[in-house]
C-alpha cells in the first residue's frame, strides 16, 4: 500500500474530533462541489464547470475590501478524497462552506469522489 493511500484510510477513519483544520499542513473537512459558470467568482472571472478549480471557504480565503485583489486567486490546493487526488485553482469563495471546507467544479469533484455522493470528506494543502 502506498503512503498517500495509507494516510488516506487513515483520515477516513479518524474521528471527527482528528478532523480538526491546520493551517500549516494538511486541512481536513468537507468538499462539495457547485457549478462555476453562473456567473462570476470572487476572482472576477467566468469558468467552466469542466476546469479544474475551486472556491474555498470564506474563512480561509480571507477576502479583503476587493476580492478580485485576493492574492489567494490563481493559487492552486492539492486535494485527496475516497477516489483520489486533483490539483485545483483558487477562483472564488464559497460563504456558506464551513472552515475547512471545498467546493469545487464538478471536473475537479470527479477526480476525488462520484458526484453522486455529493459531499465528501477530504484533506487538502495550499501548493
Amino acid at each position: 500500500m502506498s503512503a498517500i493511500a495509507r494516510i488516506a484510510s487513515i483520515f477516513f477513519l479518524a474521528s471527527a474530533a482528528q478532523l480538526a483544520s491546520v493551517e500549516r499542513g494538511n486541512i481536513y473537512g468537507d468538499a462539495t462541489y457547485y457549478n462555476p459558470g453562473v456567473g462570476l467568482g470572487s476572482c472576477g472571472q467566468l469558468h467552466q464547470d469542466s476546469e479544474l478549480i475551486v472556491a474555498v471557504n470564506w474563512q480561509q480565503m480571507a477576502n479583503g475590501a476587493n476580492p478580485n485583489k485576493n492574492p489567494k486567486c490563481g493559487k492552486y490546493v492539492n486535494v485527496w478524497g475516497p477516489k483520489g487526488f486533483v490539483q485545483v485553482k483558487i477562483t472564488d469563495t464559497c460563504p456558506g462552506c464551513a472552515y475547512g471546507a471545498l467546493d469545487l467544479s464538478p471536473a475537479a469533484f470527479s477526480h476525488i469522489a462520484d458526484q453522486a455522493q455529493g459531499r465528501v470528506k477530504v484533506w487538502w494543502n495550499w501548493a
